[in-house]
């Protein structure tokens, strides 16, 4: 087992889950996402796309927070909670998209027998990417990987 293997087991088992953050490369914006909500306590993973690797890593931990003291997010669920000032969607990430996005989450659940949630935010108008009036840049870089609204 390599170093980085191990520190995803030792999160956890300490915590709960493991933070992976993946930085931009080929104009494909960074994301990051949740290993271990859905083994430690039946949640669905979190997947946050476009925004900083430090701000996502945030965002996931506090959600990770959240689920351990018994919240549930679901598909189709607003939170002001997790982003300051603004609301985010919670949506189900597509599966035909795991293999694409959850290398280290596959690894670690052995395939992709395993539920995602995309936490979709606004921009600085609280307009969603597939709302018309949204700016076409956060359309651009905040990929959605879920069907479509």
């Amino acid at each position: 087992m390599t170093e980085s293997e191990a520190k995803v087991g030792k999160d956890i088992e300490e915590h709960g889950w493991h933070v992976i953050k993946v930085q931009s490369k080929d104009s494909k914006p960074s994301f990051a996402y949740s290993i271990g909500l859905f083994q430690s306590f039946g949640h669905p993973e979190i997947l946050i796309v476009g925004l900083a690797p430090d701000t996502m890593h945030r965002m996931i931990n506090n959600i990770g927070s959240d689920v351990t003291q018994g919240k549930a997010y679901h598909d189709g669920d607003v939170s002001g909670e997790i982003l300051d000032g603004y609301e985010c969607i919670f949506r189900e990430v597509l599966s035909e998209h795991y293999r694409e996005l959850f290398g280290w989450a596959i690894w670690h659940y052995k395939g992709t027998e395993f539920r995602t949630l995309q936490c979709i935010w606004p921009d600085r108008n609280h307009r969603f990417p597939w709302e018309i009036e949204c700016e076409s840049g956060i359309r651009e870089y905040q990929q959605t990987f879920c069907r479509s609204v």
